[in-house]
């Protein structure tokens, strides 16, 4: 525990993102951010509620506040659009799209329009962050600040950040990727393995999971509760509180879902045009 303290201790000196908020709660009460509202075909709606671990904010001179939610977990996650876009592990990003368009009087002191330029309240991210000290390799000489950096390595967050260097750079000065999932080269060019979006490209996520929550929301409307769980990149039966009930074996009928790179992922998103 203390050396994960001091993990997080380090990683907000160094960062202008402060937190603003813990276990924030999503959903109706006067302490909460108001869910999204979605309104299925057949006239009902569908509020979703949650908790947010944590919500950090950067506020710029001209007033715009930048927000990030992060999400400790005690177990390996990792952020991959190609599930986002399949309905998996959508919760933190349910969570920004919330904070940014009713999270006025809770983040800031206003409410906000969403994805929006001129918005006062503007996402910078999604984060997992572990929530308790890996394992790492080290060698057998190694003295204590080689295994320090080699720790503070395998703790590195990983998610979504938005595409804008100032934002990168208020979260890790140096933007060398100790902290984050992004890093930026001499020539202002972002290097491999940075997970970036643009505001148009959150845009385009916020779309698909509104379409994502409304066809789950219909389908349970439904009764419809096929044993059909995802398989692939992701396996569903692994931690399901049902599998003991719910009939499916091995060689039954699953929803694969292919592994993709975020450039595949982006590409199947943007609306495709009439010729």
């Amino acid at each position: 525990m203390t050396g994960l303290l001091c993990y997080l201790r380090d990683e907000q000196r160094q960062s202008s993102f402060k937190p603003v908020a813990c276990e924030l709660k999503i959903g109706p009460g006067e302490d909460a951010v108001r869910g999204q509202t979605y309104r299925l075909s057949d006239g009902r709606t569908v509020q979703l509620i949650g908790t947010v671990d944590r919500a950090d904010e950067w506020v710029e001179e001209d007033g715009t506040r930048w927000v990030r939610v992060v999400d400790y977990k005690t177990g390996h996650k990792e952020f991959r659009l190609s599930e986002v876009v399949e309905g998996i592990n959508l919760q933190m990003l349910i969570y920004i799209l919330s904070i940014c368009q009713n999270g006025g009087p809770h983040i800031g002191d206003k409410p906000a329009v969403p994805l929006q330029e001129d918005s006062p309240i503007q996402p910078a991210g999604v984060l997992y962050l572990p929530a308790k000290l890996p394992v790492v390799r080290v060698g057998r000489d190694a003295d204590d600040e080689v295994t320090e950096k080699e720790r503070t390595k395998a703790m590195r967050m990983n998610g979504l950040l938005l595409d804008n260097p100032e934002i990168v750079r208020a979260m890790e000065a140096d933007a060398a990727g100790l902290f984050i999932p992004a890093r930026i080269g001499s020539g202002g060019k972002y290097l491999a393995g940075s997970s970036v979006a643009s505001l148009r490209q959150f845009g385009l996520l916020k779309e698909r999971i509104e379409k994502l929550l409304c066809e789950m929301a219909a389908t349970l409307r439904r009764g419809d509760v096929a044993a059909l769980p995802a398989a692939g990149s992701v396996d569903a039966c692994a931690w399901c509180d049902y599998r003991a009930v719910c009939g499916h074996e091995p060689d039954s009928p699953v929803r694969r879902i292919a592994e993709k790179d975020a450039d595949e992922v982006w590409k199947e998103l943007v609306p495709k045009t009439a010729d």
